[in-house]
């Protein structure tokens, strides 16, 4: 017995799909990601985990009619852990399974990784020999070191027939080209959101799929497999429709295998382009054989593309994601390494690569327009900066801020850096008790620049004593500056016994109450005096 799973990955929320049950295929196995990540929101402001729980209340036993429910969770027991994977509701009939799913999934607290690959196969073994449904409900890529793309490429050698929908909400370029992969590797549409009616849109497109798909896998339907090429006779990827009979129909597309009924099948088919359209789509009628698989090739026109390019002071540039916009709205996003099939039009490139470029390029396409479009970047240079305290050496470990004409620019690493804009600034210390600015910073127009600089500085150091003038040990304190408005501005020093930078000024020393009974120290200090400090318990 062949088994059939069908299984829809939703990133980030979806909703229930009534599913129509086919042959040999009675579970619906339900996995909701309860990682960590799940607390990001989507662009509504909609915690994603909130969105996955609405799935689940939204599930009822009439759409499961005839078969089982089971539910499994993972990522939301412990952090850090890629065994976390549990299976809280085990097959039972809907009306029972989706109360209980709904209550468990209520309490679902996300904070761990996201092991797809286990769960999935755990859920292969939980089905034993019942075939179904998996739904994977999940908001981003495997985290645990393994592929669910060739997890799904090893079900496919093994003869387990698997349909992978995809759709990717808010996702980066990393996730997204995952989720492509396991589209891909399940012969499925990818498809993209980025809003909460492009999602739903999708959704109806899974739906209305996955119910033509269980019809498709009757026994006695065939293999289709599409080979489309250009008028070049360069392959091209198309999708499309495959109808018979009265208007019965199923998509299908060049990627993956077609279960199409044998006999007399038209086919409508093109390349899709990045604006979600089939561009000038070719239909042709062939005959399916009863008792193998059928070629079916064609060739198809091929859709307007573009490319984009990044150069910055003469030198080729990684770039950064492109969308295009017409009429004031987004139609289509792509990366830099992309070459997008467009429709013909107008459009308004837009891509920024750092906060010192935002770029924009307009640009016109017709039929057979094949066009790279250029963002020249204005040049930044890389600058790391090193701030030690006069007299010690010691390094004020803390990132640091560039400022010009009495405006931040730009917030820096400590380790990493910045990269801005050749020109003159002031490299702030934005510390509460070592204030520093040294102004006048140049950067050059040097790819790679690094500076150290000088904190004129005084030094403390803090020790503990019990009631009888005996070492204590060294534990938290609190010092105090008194700043340019007479405010006290306090920090916490975590361990005393160190030597402590200080800039020049008034300042005030604070026992750890925990500790004992301390009397406040008021002290000063001046560059290149070095002062130690006692804080003795008074007692009771």
């Amino acid at each position: 017995m062949k088994r059939i799973l069908y299984l829809v990955a939703v990133v980030g929320a979806a909703l229930a799909l009534p599913l129509t049950a086919a042959t040999n295929t009675p579970g619906v196995y339900v996995i909701l990601d309860g990682s960590g990540s799940m607390w990001g929101q989507l662009p509504d402001g909609t915690h994603k985990i909130t969105a996955a729980k609405e799935v689940v209340r939204g599930f009822t036993a009439g759409d499961y009619e005839g078969r089982e429910l089971a539910f499994r969770v993972y990522g939301h027991r412990r952090k850090g852990d890629c065994s976390d994977s549990e299976l809280v509701v085990p097959f039972a009939d809907p009306s029972t399974a989706i109360s209980r799913m709904a209550t468990f999934a209520e309490g679902v607290n996300p904070k761990g990784k996201t092991p797809i690959s286990r769960s999935l196969r755990a859920a292969l073994a939980d089905f034993g020999e019942r075939s179904g449904e998996i739904i994977l409900i999940s908001d981003g890529i495997e985290t645990c070191d393994e592929d669910p793309c060739s997890l799904v490429r090893e079900w496919r050698a093994r003869n387990v027939d698997i349909r992978v929908h995809v759709i990717g909400l808010g996702l980066e370029d990393k996730e997204r080209t995952a989720m492509e992969c396991i589209a891909e590797a399940a012969g499925t549409e990818y498809r993209d959101a980025q809003s909460a009616a492009e999602l739903a849109a999708g959704l109806k497109e899974i739906q209305e799929a996955s119910v033509e798909a269980s019809d498709a896998v009757k026994p006695e339907w065939q293999v289709l497999d599409i080979l489309a090429t250009n008028a070049a006779g360069e392959k091209m990827r198309v999708q499309g429709t495959a109808r018979w009979g009265d208007g019965e129909s199923v998509e299908v597309s060049s990627n993956g295998h077609n279960k199409v009924p044998p006999g007399e099948v038209e086919i409508t088919v093109g390349v899709r382009t990045w604006n979600g359209n089939l561009y000038q789509p070719v239909t042709q009628t062939t005959i399916v054989a009863p008792t193998s698989d059928t070629d079916f090739e064609v060739v198809v026109p091929e859709p307007p593309s573009v490319k984009a390019r990044f150069i910055e002071a003469g030198e080729e540039h990684r770039g950064a994601s492109v969308s295009a916009y017409q009429g004031g709205k987004e139609v289509l996003r792509f990366r830099a390494k992309d070459r997008a099939y467009v429709d013909p039009g107008t459009y308004e490139f837009h891509s920024q690569p750092n906060s010192d470029n935002a770029l924009v390029v307009s640009e016109t396409f017709a039929d057979g327009d094949h066009k790279e479009i250029l963002f020249e970047l204005a040049t930044t240079v890389r600058a790391k900066f090193k701030m030690v305290a006069a007299g010690s050496g010691i390094e004020f470990r803390s990132n640091f801020e560039l400022w010009q004409d009495g405006e931040r620019k730009y917030k820096v690493h400590r380790s990493n850096g910045v990269q801005a804009l050749p020109g003159a600034y002031d490299l702030h210390l934005p510390l509460r008790l070592t204030p520093y600015i040294q102004r006048g910073v140049v950067l050059t127009e040097e790819k790679n620049q690094e500076f150290q600089f000088e904190v004129p500085a005084g030094h403390v150091t803090v020790r503990y004593q019990n009631a009888d003038g005996s070492p204590m040990e060294d534990k938290r304190c609190f010092l105090s500056r008194k700043d340019e408005n007479g405010k006290w501005v306090k920090d916490k020093i975590s361990h005393t016994g160190q030597v402590i930078p200080l800039v020049p000024g008034e300042y005030r020393l604070e026992g750890w109450s925990h500790l004992g009974s301390f009397d406040l120290i008021f002290f000063e200090i001046g560059v290149g005096e070095e002062k130690e400090l006692i804080l003795r318990d008074q007692g009771e």
